[in-house]
């Protein structure tokens, strides 16, 4: 954990072989009534020559940036999913 702020942020950072390092981070603040959940990364070590090969060749990967917009996207509804779950009555 790079950050731990309740109700405010927090902050990881991942490392996998070959794919560099990114430092995901996730801010919460209010907005009209509710909260405003925004998600964010920072490659903080590049990803190898080997990792774009195997992203690349193995997995299809043409265009990194547009996949990890991708994947913010579906964290984002998992967690509000998520939440507004929690927050339903039942």
């Amino acid at each position: 954990m790079i950050a731990a702020d309740p109700g405010r942020e927090f902050a990881i950072s991942r490392t996998e072989p070959f794919a560099g390092t990114l430092e995901w981070r996730y801010r919460l603040g209010p907005e009209d009534g509710g909260t405003r959940l925004t998600e964010s990364y920072e490659v903080t070590r590049p990803i190898t020559p080997v990792g774009w090969f195997i992203i690349g060749t193995l997995f299809g990967g043409k265009d990194r940036r547009s996949d990890l917009h991708r994947g913010m996207q579906e964290t984002l509804r998992k967690i509000a999913a998520v939440a507004e779950e929690e927050v339903s009555p039942r």
